[in-house]
């Protein structure tokens, strides 16, 4: 009797975890198309676009090299001095990485070629996104060059 309710308890905490954490496997889906948006967004140098997808308030971070951008309204400035020139970035989809941080955190890795009005440079993005009450969420996003191949 008490091992069959030790097993009764072992299957309810059980099925409570899974409730509470729905399937082990994070949203790939829903990562990849905001992750796409967010570079559509910068592309069409649409500022309204790209902010909507910007994670809120101070915690948002944005560096690359020469530049620290704190804060959303930061990020939205810096953009929309980028979006004045020719701004592009061009993700090689076949290096695309996710990773997994908690049930609501996820970490995008991928190569781009980034160009600001000069030829495109090789750079490694990571961009941290957050499940929100409004949809995924870009809460960092780091440039980082990549030396000459």
């Amino acid at each position: 009797m008490r091992l069959q309710l030790s097993a009764i308890i072992v299957a309810l905490a059980m099925s409570c975890a899974a409730a509470a954490y729905p399937g082990s496997a994070a949203p790939q889906d829903e990562i990849r198309t905001t992750f796409s948006r967010f570079v559509l967004a910068q592309n069409a140098h649409d500022l309204r676009a790209v902010g909507n997808l910007l994670g809120e308030g101070a915690d948002f971070l944005w560096t690359a090299p020469g530049h620290v951008v704190r804060s959303r309204e930061a990020a939205l400035a810096r953009f929309g001095e980028l979006f004045q020139g020719t701004w592009r970035v061009e993700p090689d989809w076949s290096t695309y990485q996710t990773l997994r941080l908690d049930i609501s955190t996820i970490e995008v890795f991928v190569r781009a070629a980034v160009s600001s009005g000069a030829p495109a440079r090789a750079a490694r993005l990571n961009v941290v996104l957050i499940n929100t009450a409004q949809g995924w969420r870009v809460l960092t996003f780091v440039v980082s060059e990549l030396p000459p191949a």
